[in-house]
């Protein structure tokens, strides 16, 4: 299957080019790592070479090359150079220090700073029209099914409380087989909310490709763009965290959702629609208690 480049929307595709990399690099074929592997270990050095240079040490083609650069968005190998350029200006602290056992303050330190710069990585790429499209969605469905498996369970349990505030009907799966059972009595009225960090869990595509069968609208969050669950929703909401190698960084990937899901409910509670509801059901409520009030039995 050919990789086509994310959508980017409404965001500067030259932005957060690193950060991007990382997240797509699960999707990309042997060769296309190849060249992800020099620029993600010697960024410096590609600035400065020519195209012909990092082919020589990706051992690839310089058409591997110049393919990669459009995978990422860019028109050609200066753009992106000019764009890797820019991002080289700020320099990051190194995360992940060598502390011992004992070292109590260097250990609370390195989670802090591992879940800051994954909240601001996922800000750099986040797109606002894409946001703003899933509040939609999410707030006119009918019926909303959260799904998530594994250690995205804590995110679906998250999301439907806070749907619950919104007057939402939500329903929440974790289990392959209630998630299958759930979305074959969905329609195009219903949505689904997917969330699955590597966006390859066989359930979640599943279940999503169930619906989409369905004519429902289906929306996920996942760390890679590329990859099968992001290229079958619309939108897809993409955070930024890192590969996980430590505890810390897939404490940071559940952050990442977190914070999509809180910006999410703040979308959809300041719509007009939510606005509206919540008159609704103020107005409902008062008829009900006016009712009980004029009933002779009292």
């Amino acid at each position: 299957m050919e990789i086509m480049p994310p959508d980017t929307g409404n965001r500067d595709p030259q932005t957060g080019t690193l950060i991007r990399l990382r997240g797509l690099y699960p999707s990309l074929k042997t060769a296309l790592r190849k060249v992800a592997d020099v620029i993600l270990r010697q960024p410096e050095m590609v600035i400065y070479a020519s195209v012909n240079e990092v082919a020589a040490e990706s051992t690839v083609s310089e058409a591997t090359v110049m393919r990669f650069c459009r995978i990422l968005g860019f028109k050609g190998f200066q753009d992106f150079k000019i764009a890797l350029a820019r991002e080289m200006v700020i320099t990051a602290a190194p995360l992940h220090e060598e502390v011992g056992g004992e070292d109590v303050a260097a250990i609370i330190r390195t989670v802090f700073q591992t879940n800051r710069a994954a909240l601001q990585d996922t800000l750099e790429i986040l797109e606002t029209g894409a946001m703003q499209e899933a509040a939609q969605i999410l707030l006119n469905a009918r019926h909303v099914m959260v799904v998530g498996v594994g250690g995205s369970g804590p995110a679906v349990t998250y999301a439907g409380n806070r749907f619950l505030l919104l007057g939402l009907r939500a329903s929440l799966y974790t289990d392959f087989s209630l998630m299958l059972m759930a979305a074959s009595l969905l329609s195009r009225e219903d949505a689904v909310l997917a969330i699955s960090n590597l966006g390859t869990t066989r359930e979640v595509v599943e279940t999503v490709g169930l619906a989409r069968e369905k004519a429902a609208r289906v929306v996920c969050i996942t760390n890679n763009s590329l990859s099968p669950l992001a290229r079958t929703c619309k939108p897809a909401l993409v955070t930024a965290s890192r590969e996980v190698t430590l505890p810390e960084e897939a404490v940071a990937s559940l952050t990442c959702q977190i914070s999509i899901l809180d910006a999410l409910f703040a979308l959809m509670a300041a719509a007009p629609e939510a606005q509206a509801r919540a008159t609704l059901e103020g107005m409902e409520k008062a008829l009900i208690t006016g009712g009980v009030r004029r009933d002779p039995a009292q």
